[in-house]
């Protein structure tokens, strides 16, 4: 393969499900292996995590629970994904966890293909890790494709000094104290990714700081999961920071991707 797309799946969702519904969709004749053949796709699946907001819901409920239901599929904990302001500190542990296993994966992709034909995305509570990632991490990669998404700590974000803007060392830098990774963790992360970069490469050298990764964002106006102004909200903070942002805006498509425009949209970009 020439290049790789990691594809991040939605809360309460698997890897594995996420591939068989992208690769059973297409609106013109063509599945994603049959547009792209040369692409390796890889879909990684979030850990099974304890979920404070199912728990009160369980509590309060007047049926009877099963064993650990208040345990499910998510990168991250979150109290309300239509306001994720609240109770944000729940989703600063899964998302440490999951920042640093999807650093790993794109680790081992780019053993097989330069990070410049990487490319990371997700939907749903995907799209927001994966930004974050992307964020946190400072990569320079080949695009990111988010779908249905937020910016968790949007507000904080929204605050950073205007000296870092454009800058993805400086972004990274306050990003890692907003997700409270410490000094170890972060240099965890620096080493991994130097691990499979030649001398010559320029992520993470100070001399080439300039934002370079082209992002893709799409959300459906009628989303009654994850509110569009969020995604909406999500692409202008995007551009504020200097990346280039392609913005996708849809009537109607539902919390999904759009299954008429879609894959045509993303594949264009």
């Amino acid at each position: 393969h020439t290049h790789t797309v990691i594809f991040l799946h939605g809360r309460e969702d698997y890897g594995t499900y996420m591939a068989e519904i992208l690769y059973d969709t297409d609106s013109d004749g063509r599945t994603l292996p049959e547009r792209f053949p040369s692409t390796r796709w890889v879909f990684p699946t979030a850990k099974i995590r304890f979920s404070a907001k199912r728990k009160e819901e369980l509590n309060i409920s007047s049926f009877p629970t099963l064993e650990r239901e208040e345990f499910l599929s998510q990168w991250f904990d979150i109290w309300d994904v239509r306001n994720p302001d609240e109770k944000a500190h729940l989703s600063i542990p899964g998302l440490q966890e999951s920042i640093k296993q999807i650093v790993e994966i794109i680790q081992e992709e780019a053993r097989m293909v330069p990070m410049e034909s990487i490319i990371l995305g997700g939907i749903s509570q995907g799209c927001a890790t994966a930004i974050l990632t992307l964020l946190s991490s400072g990569l320079g990669l080949g695009g990111y494709i988010g779908w249905c998404g937020w910016l968790p700590f949007q507000s904080s974000i929204e605050e950073l000094d205007n000296e870092c803007m454009g800058d993805k060392h400086e972004i990274s830098r306050q990003v890692q104290a907003i997700l409270q990774l410490r000094p170890g963790e972060s240099r965890q992360i620096h080493k991994m990714l130097q691990e499979v970069m030649p001398a010559a490469n320029e992520i993470q050298s100070p001399s080439t700081p300039t934002i370079n990764t082209p992002i893709f964002l799409a959300h459906s106006q009628d989303d009654k999961t994850v509110p569009f102004e969020l995604g909406n909200e999500m692409s202008q903070v995007m551009k504020r920071l200097g990346f280039d942002v392609t913005w996708k805006s849809y009537k109607d498509g539902g919390h999904w991707i759009h299954p008429e425009h879609g894959l045509d949209d993303m594949s264009a970009f």
